[in-house]
């Protein structure tokens, strides 16, 4: 060979298609960390932080002519969760928003040339019929304060601390995941805001009660005012009266207001035996609807196996007609055919028969030993040949033509008329007239 032709492959791999593969393979090698934690109960996010997975770089190697080798290194957009938006624009992006858990961050797709969004936010647009993305552009973010957009419908983006609260990170995980990207975080996004707190009414407050002697208030105590000297010891007894009387009310209220042990007792036992019903009760309700599923299972079960066992003895019944009605009409057909064969054996029969008769007649003539005497006959206007022996009428055409001698009929001498041979048609139309 003169020459040696070496054919060089090259094939040439996207900035986009770049990005995907790391972020396919990141995802997976977070995935089967994931599910191992699970498995073998240790810390997930450790063991991403520990394997660097979270920071999976893609090295592509440029083979030029001389083979010199190039390494170009291709780090991964994609953090390990989400991060807030910090007023940061990224010119080869696409201008979409995305709502990235309430956050409102740029779409990270690659733009084309001079288009303003990429491929899969155009297709959404054009598919909804939108002349703008659903969540607005960076360029409407950028022209408010970070926490203050709201989008064409009307929202605005949530706190980073409740996104924080979902994928269980403190702020020091947050801090080193921007700086492997190089972002700053805005602390105001480390800030719970105020209605963050229980939702509904305020409590209100109680005043507190004044805490006093529990039991019937006791009785004011009557002042007498008693003149002399002998209605002075009535007073004191009337009084001393009432002081005794006051106490045994105080008394009896205290002892109503508390409970005895075996109240206390008795209760409890009421309590437990009214708890005992109630679980007889709901036990005794689930076994009713145990059974009763049960009973309407079971009846199912009978009905579909009688539909089904119904549903056999009707198509049984249906085949052993059709083949009833398939063997009469194979009987029929079988009766019919050898009807016509009989038909036919003794049409066949008849007509060897005749045909022996009338060779035996034709041959009757050749055995005399004397000539047959013929005269000439004209019978409706057309020219026969009579035996005036046997009276048997001849052709008078064929017989001058051909010397061929053929016997068309007899004469009849009482009426004066030739009776005509019949031809095989017209026998055979006659069979055919008796048949019916």
């Amino acid at each position: 060979m003169s020459g040696v032709v070496v054919f060089n492959a090259q094939m040439y791999v996207s900035e986009q298609l770049s990005r995907q593969l790391v972020n396919t393979t990141q995802d997976v090698a977070i995935r089967c960390v994931n599910a191992l934690a699970e498995k073998y109960n240790f810390d997930a996010e450790e063991a991403i932080l520990m394997l660097g997975l979270n920071m999976i770089k893609l090295e592509r190697k440029v083979v030029e002519k001389a083979k010199t080798v190039k390494t170009v290194k291709v780090v991964a957009v994609k953090s390990a969760f989400p991060l807030p938006y910090n007023g940061e624009f990224k010119a080869e992006c696409c201008y979409a928003l995305r709502q990235n858990n309430g956050l409102y961050t740029q779409c990270t797709g690659v733009r084309k040339g001079d288009a303003h969004f990429c491929k899969g936010c155009a297709s959404q647009m054009q598919k909804t019929g939108a002349e703008s993305p659903e969540y607005g552009t960076i360029q409407q973010r950028n022209a408010v304060d970070i926490m203050e957009y709201v989008d064409p419908k009307g929202r605005k983006p949530i706190a980073y601390t409740k996104v924080m609260k979902k994928y269980k990170i403190d702020e020091a995980q947050v801090l080193a995941e921007a700086g492997k990207l190089n972002i700053t975080i805005n602390p105001i996004h480390f800030v719970a805001p105020e209605a963050e707190g229980k939702r509904g009414r305020p409590k209100a407050e109680k005043a507190p009660k004044e805490k006093g002697v529990k039991g019937r208030p006791k009785k004011s105590k009557k002042v007498l005012q008693i003149e002399g000297e002998d209605e002075d010891l009535f007073a004191a007894l009337v009084a001393e009266a009432n002081d005794v009387e006051d106490e045994e009310i105080v008394m009896a209220g205290k002892k109503k207001a508390g409970k005895s042990d075996e109240e206390k007792e008795a209760e409890r036992l009421a309590a437990e035996q009214a708890k005992k019903e109630k679980e007889a009760k709901r036990l005794a309700e689930k076994a009713e609807k145990e059974a009763k599923l049960a009973a309407e299972k079971a009846e199912k079960e009978a009905k579909k196996k009688a539909e089904e066992a119904a549903r056999l003895a009707k198509k049984a019944a249906e085949e052993a007609e059709k083949q009833a009605k398939k063997a009469a009409a194979e009987k029929a057909k079988a009766e019919k055919e050898a009807k016509l064969a009989a038909e036919k054996a003794e049409k066949e029969a008849k007509k060897a028969a005749k045909s022996k008769k009338s060779d035996k007649a034709a041959a009757e003539p050749e055995e005399e030993a004397e000539p047959d005497v013929v005269k000439k006959l004209e019978f409706e206007g057309k020219k026969y040949l009579k035996s005036k022996k046997t009276g048997i009428v001849y052709d008078y055409n064929k017989y001058v033509t051909e010397q061929e001698q053929v016997v068309v009929g007899r004469y009849c001498e009482n009426t004066q008329k030739i009776i005509f041979n019949k031809t095989d048609e017209e026998e055979e139309e006659e069979e055919y007239e008796e048949d019916d």
